[in-house]
């Protein structure tokens, strides 16, 4: 375990900034985002298309969208359970478990992915939660038992 612990009981963390965290979540994103371009060249959808039929989705592209879905589950819950997401790195951040341990697995890594899903559904209030949290802990935090300390 690489943190001290006080007499408390409790770990001293090296909490990661909410903008660090910002920070690796929009890089994160771009590269997710780069990939489902690809994607939707590779299937063939232009959004142009999709316009001008008036928002009528073909089969192709719902394909793609479960394609994208299944992407962002294996891109989160493999680089979460693997300590770090490459925005994550870019930024020198990682995830540890409550009791210290990093990398914190992908069981975890998994209900982290859940726990950001369910942190968006409420007007972003799970991430929100993180400014006001004295851990720095969003909701998907709690939900998966983990903190974003610097690396």
């Amino acid at each position: 375990m690489d943190e001290a612990v006080s007499q408390a009981g409790e770990m001293d963390l090296d909490l990661a900034g909410v903008g660090q965290r910002l920070a690796s979540y929009l890089m994160d994103g771009v590269v997710l985002s780069v990939i489902y371009i690809a994607l939707m060249f590779l299937f063939g959808v232009r959004i142009e298309e999709v316009a001008m039929r008036g928002g009528d989705f073909s089969t192709t592209f719902s394909a793609a969208y479960v394609l994208m879905a299944a992407i962002a589950i294996g891109y989160y819950t493999y680089f979460f359970g693997k300590g770090q997401t490459p925005g994550m790195k870019l930024v020198e951040i990682k995830l540890i478990r409550a009791d210290g341990i990093h990398p914190v697995g992908y069981k975890k890594g998994f209900f982290r992915w859940v726990g950001m899903e369910i942190s968006g559904m409420v007007f972003l209030l799970g991430y929100i939660w993180i400014l006001i949290d004295k851990k720095n802990q969003g909701w998907h935090d709690k939900i998966a038992g983990t903190y974003v300390v610097n690396a």
